[in-house]
């Protein structure tokens, strides 16, 4: 772990708050057939069967079917339809 992750994570537990809420994490959420992503910078694919997000630190893939982005505002994208996995690709 870097320097600054350590004070970034210790700093997270002294004022607790989620690290992501610091400006230097992602966040995803998934709940039934939506899924939340914190964190991004922009869309690197979008198709009906697969969704990718530059965040923070990874790529985020959304796989399923009639996959929709209906939210993408100030680094929070909203993707509906019907979710079939989640790939996560550290960057």
């Amino acid at each position: 772990m870097t320097r600054f992750r350590y004070v970034r994570h210790r700093l997270s537990e002294k004022l607790e708050l989620p690290e992501d809420a610091l400006g230097a994490a992602y966040r995803l959420q998934l709940i039934g057939d939506c899924v939340l992503i914190g964190g991004c910078k922009k869309i690197l694919k979008y198709k009906s069967d697969e969704i990718t997000a530059l965040a923070k630190g990874a790529e985020i893939s959304v796989r399923g079917a009639h996959l929709k982005c209906v939210y993408f505002f100030e680094g929070t994208i909203e993707v509906r339809g019907e979710i079939e996995g989640i790939g996560i690709l550290k960057k």
